[in-house]
């Protein structure tokens, strides 16, 4: 079928509520603000017989589902939602069920009464409660049955409500039987037109990214921005003169007038258009931008103060990155822009340096002795963004276990357990929960007079996870009236830490130490993922509102009690100047409320 035969087919055949942009492939559904409004429901008032044993049901048939005993949960949910109708978690872990039991028709019918109460249960197998997620199991349910346009109409709708795993729906093996639908195709943004020309590609992808900040971004009014048009506009009449990594950088723009975290493009995943990186890591201290880390061939550099790339000054040039660094405070200018200026492409398209691969940087080192060199870009894998990395020559403890989600260890001669928070994330041998409990218990039989949670280097995850740890921390408060709680936070403290740190500043009496956080206590949060359909680059689009604290809180981060930046020289000599700050308070007994 040819590129406008297709367009042709689409026009006329298409009735699923998505609306069709003439000169590309992009499916937009149309928004629903409230997915749940269907069918509305009604409370019960017929009396449960025996709400002790209803309890005991509810309690057998949630232990049940979690250890994936669909079998003998399935009597256990259908009692429950018969006598009392009016709670969204059975009926969703009830759709669960019948679809691990194949039960399609009547998953759907739970499902969609789950849909109508809503759902709040976590840790349930492959479950997720968001509205949109459960859409996408009725859909699921649908295929399984073969009702396709069912199916992609309920696929239609979650994308309508934002659901923000669109690029993985296509690989998603319960849909294998509809993969070759042309509708489910332009709904999962999978279809591409082998006929289309390479700039004929490129403007899809620029529609296809335009639709998805639409869709996805929870301020309705962010696609409607002129900064973002204008670029658009403009990135458009330049494409047939721009190189991929060109036109990357363009998009990497108009990601930049969204104006919040969680918006960004990694330029690394995609099939056209990726990015190069230095052999060197920046880092901006309270006293200059410093090589912290380089390959081994370039290690001779760290240590080396960065004042200038080309010709321009490091502070003008850490400016000039703000133009593709949304964000929601400053403080992710001192997290990410060394992040990008290790970017050859984006030293280019920021006019820092020439367009070509290579770039000038002018260093000193700690003798004052300034020389420029010249590094070449190389490709790259993203594993996330950059965190102070291990000092090389001396390691104080706050660097030494950065990339395992979560530690403790009690220091004996005061009584301080310090946890050592970095991803809020599970791990395999032990869940965020039992390592919670676990530090409940040395609290109440440890030598633990003092707490010390370290959030320096966690840049979020599933806040879903959360609770115990709260409930450990605000524990300890109660445990120990004599004891002190700190929390040492900094520039790259974000998205899931953010909100866990907005709860402790809330709940605790904590002693804040360290950087402003990466984030705000009430933020638009969420990563809502796209990948565009021909040059699969990929991104976030942020898709969620977090209400972390009160209505009228509008802070723009969460400044500590006891201000400690890092600076270089700390860094350089193995120091950690908040833990310092933090063990002379202790030696000076310094007491009191800190709000």
């Amino acid at each position: 079928m040819t590129y406008l035969s297709f367009l042709v087919h689409m026009r006329t055949s298409l009735t699923l509520g998505c609306v069709f942009v003439a000169q590309t492939i992009v499916a937009e559904p149309i928004r629903v603000l409230t997915p749940t409004s269907e069918q509305a429901h009604v409370a019960q008032q017929l009396t449960v017989k025996s709400p002790v044993d209803y309890l005991n049901t509810r309690i057998n048939a949630l232990a049940l589902v979690r250890s994936k005993n669909w079998q003998q949960a399935l009597p256990q949910l259908q009692k429950l939602t018969k006598s009392y109708q009016d709670d969204g978690d059975t009926w969703y872990l009830l759709g669960l069920t019948q679809i691990q039991l194949m039960h399609y028709e009547q998953a759907i019918i739970a499902l969609k009464k789950a849909l109508s109460l809503g759902v709040n249960l976590t840790n349930i197998p492959t479950g997720s409660r968001p509205s949109n997620d459960i859409m996408i199991k009725i859909a699921g349910a649908y295929a399984a049955l073969g009702k396709v346009d069912e199916a992609n109409e309920w696929l239609s709708k979650s994308l309508s409500a934002r659901y923000d795993e669109r690029s993985s729906l296509a690989t998603k093996s319960v849909f294998d039987s509809i993969k070759d639908n042309l509708q489910f195709q332009i709904l999962t943004g999978s279809y591409k037109d082998t006929s289309l020309t390479r700039d004929q590609q490129w403007n899809a992808d620029l529609d296809f990214l335009l639709s998805e900040i639409k869709r996805l971004h929870v301020n309705e009014q962010a696609s409607h921005n002129p900064d973002l048009i204008t670029l658009a506009d403009n990135l458009r009449s330049d494409i047939p003169k721009l190189t991929d990594q060109q036109i990357v950088f363009g998009m990497m723009r108009m990601i930049g007038t969204l104006g919040n975290g969680h918006n960004f493009i990694v330029p690394t995943f995609g099939e056209k258009g990726n990015f190069t990186r230095l052999p060197v890591q920046f880092y901006a201290f309270t006293d200059g931008l410093y090589i912290v880390d380089a390959e081994a061939e370039f290690s001779d550099l760290i240590g080396y103060k960065v004042t200038a790339f080309g010709q321009t000054p490091t502070a003008q040039a850490m400016a000039k990155v703000a133009k593709i660094n949304p964000r929601d405070n400053e403080m992710q200018q001192l997290w990410l822009a060394p992040y990008y200026l290790a970017m050859p492409e984006v030293l280019a398209g920021l006019e820092l340096s020439d367009a070509s691969n290579e770039v000038s940087i002018t260093v000193d080192n700690a003798q004052n002795m300034q020389k420029t060199i010249r590094l070449s870009g190389r490709t790259f894998e993203f594993r996330g963004f950059p965190t102070l990395p291990v000092n090389h020559k001396k390691s104080p403890q706050y660097l030494q276990n950065a990339t395992k989600p979560y530690w403790y260890e009690v220091d004996k001669s005061n009584g301080v357990l310090y946890v050592q928070f970095n991803a809020v994330a599970q791990m395999k041998t032990q869940s965020l929960a039992q390592f919670s409990a676990e530090l409940i218990e040395t609290i109440k039989h440890g030598e633990v007079n003092h707490l010390v949670l370290d959030l320096r280097h966690n840049s979020g995850g599933n806040g879903s996870i959360l609770p115990p740890l709260l409930k450990a921390l605000i524990y300890f408060e109660a445990a120990k009236p004599a004891g002190k709680l700190f929390v040492v936070m900094g520039r790259n403290t974000f998205s899931a830490a953010q909100n866990l740190l907005t709860n402790i500043d809330s709940f605790t009496n904590a002693i804040l130490v360290g950087e402003p956080s990466g984030s705000r206590p009430n933020h638009i949060g969420e990563a809502g993922r796209f990948r565009l359909p021909f040059s699969g680059v990929f991104g976030l689009v942020s898709s969620q509102f977090h209400q972390t604290s009160r209505a009228e809180d509008h802070r723009i981060w969460i400044a500590p009690h006891m201000p400690v930046l890092p600076d270089a020289t700390s860094y350089f000599n193995g120091v950690d100047p908040a833990i310092k700050a933090i063990y002379s308070v202790l030696d000076k007994n310094i007491d009191g409320l800190v709000k």
